[in-house]
């Protein structure tokens, strides 16, 4: 008896484990860069909107638990939230996104979990469900959300304002731009 309890034990850490270790996957296609708030923000992070105090929001993501979640950096009061389904937070370190001279962001409406087309995933989720960036208006703000695409909704839940669901937001895309060829050497 004693012992298949050791073994259930056995199983059940095995398993928590294994979940832990899964978790959620990050999205490389973006070229995300590590911070907190000791450091200076990156000349081209991507601006995300703004919050109901005037703030500019820019766009980050997190870990929380097992998923890779849409963050809203303010750099002026060092902070960083997000949100899940149901709760809001804040983190210490996040990564940023950044622009560079080949790759642009922009924002574009769309509805009902509708998938862009070249739309930024931040990462998975803890049910491996792929979390992209999308935000809204509400309260006085243009704040960055989090969508899950089986959800239909962008859900953005801001410190102490109520979890808000909107079925029309916009979604955050990248656009891939071409640098112009430049010969080596004296052009003559």
């Amino acid at each position: 008896m004693n012992s298949a309890l050791k073994l259930t034990a056995l199983v059940l850490v095995f398993v928590q484990l294994l979940g832990a270790i899964h978790g959620g996957v990050y999205d490389n296609t973006n070229l995300w860069v590590a911070s907190d708030k000791t450091l200076e923000l990156p000349e081209s992070a991507v601006l995300g909107g703004f919050d109901p105090y005037g703030y500019y929001i820019y766009v980050g993501r997190v870990v929380y638990s097992s998923s890779i979640l849409p963050a809203r950096i303010v750099p002026e009061t060092g902070t960083a939230t997000y949100n899940t389904e149901s709760l809001s937070n804040s983190a210490t370190s996040y990564q940023v996104l950044v622009a560079n001279e080949t790759v642009s962001y922009h924002w574009v409406r769309s509805f009902d979990g509708y998938r862009e087309k070249n739309a930024v995933s931040v990462g998975t989720s803890a049910t491996n469900d792929r979390v992209f960036v999308c935000r809204a208006k509400t309260d006085g703000a243009l704040l960055v959300g989090t969508l899950y695409l089986a959800q239909r909704v962008c859900i953005i839940k801001y410190q102490d304002l109520p979890l808000r669901k909107f079925d029309k937001y916009e979604v955050l895309i990248r656009k891939k731009e071409l640098l112009q060829w430049q010969p080596f050497g004296p052009s003559n």
